[in-house]
């Protein structure tokens, strides 16, 4: 079993295909896709709400609006890869986080920004989440009918509110569940870059040398990776536009997090 987080730059950026067309048999494939909500945002007339938080990440609030917008552009990609999967002969299936209960999430109540003058602020959570647990036994299940599965970043409340999380959690959490041995997060980029180039691996034992040459999306990856090596989940972090991203992951380039 191969799991994959395919990031929205990929998506945005002309991968699509190159990833659709490396998927072998057995993937579990999550992807994202912010960059094209925030497209569909605009020419909705809708703007979206960028927060700035205290720890230096950025992030989309996700209003009612935003929201629907949201649901609506995570599932076209998520029809899109699945359609092009099947005409390459794969049975794939796609489902969003909340079909069949597939992953749950707490709406976060509250959350921390910085406000236009500077200040820590706290304002209400929106339709975001945390995810809190993903059905291992479904995703089993699917998998023993199917060649693939893509998973789109939509989760449910137990109170059965939609609700934005993100990718990167999900795979978080299916990879520690499901007991796999490695992730690939496919990017726009060759890694995780240090004045430009690449670094070939991280440790515990140099990620403080690495994180603080680390800012927002690829910050938060490392960071990711990170805690999954400390159960022993080996973590690719590689460019996902160049050909057979998949394949070049597995065969070492990239930056390896064990």
């Amino acid at each position: 079993m191969i799991l994959v987080k395919v990031g929205g730059s990929v998506i945005c950026n002309g991968g699509l295909d190159k990833v659709v067309n490396d998927v072998a048999p057995g993937t579990i494939l999550i992807h994202g896709g912010g960059c094209m909500v925030n497209s569909m945002m605009e020419r909705m007339g809708i703007k979206p709400i960028i927060l700035k938080h205290p720890n230096g990440y950025t992030s989309r609030y996700t209003d009612e609006e935003t929201l629907k917008v949201y649901v609506m552009t995570m599932m076209l990609i998520n029809k899109f890869l699945v359609s092009k999967l099947v005409a390459r002969g794969v049975r794939a299936i796609g489902l969003s986080g909340a079909d069949l209960n597939l992953v749950t999430a707490r709406r976060k109540e509250k959350i921390m920004i910085i406000d236009d003058r500077g200040r820590t602020r706290v304002i209400d959570g929106g339709f975001s989440g945390k995810v809190t647990d993903v059905n291992v036994k479904l995703v089993q299940s699917l998998m023993d009918s199917s060649d693939v599965l893509v998973i789109s970043p939509i989760a449910v409340s137990p109170e059965g509110m939609l609700l934005n999380v993100d990718g990167d959690q999900i795979a978080e959490n299916l990879a520690i569940s499901m007991g796999v041995k490695g992730l690939i997060i496919l990017t726009n980029v060759d890694g995780v870059l240090i004045n430009g180039k690449p670094v070939g691996k991280v440790t515990r034992d140099n990620a403080q040398q690495v994180l603080p040459h680390t800012t927002g999306g690829m910050r938060r990856k490392l960071e990711t990776a990170l805690k999954l090596s400390e159960r022993g989940i080996r973590t690719i972090i590689a460019n996902g536009l160049k050909d057979n991203p998949i394949r070049s992951a597995l065969a070492g380039e990239g930056t390896v997090v064990e």
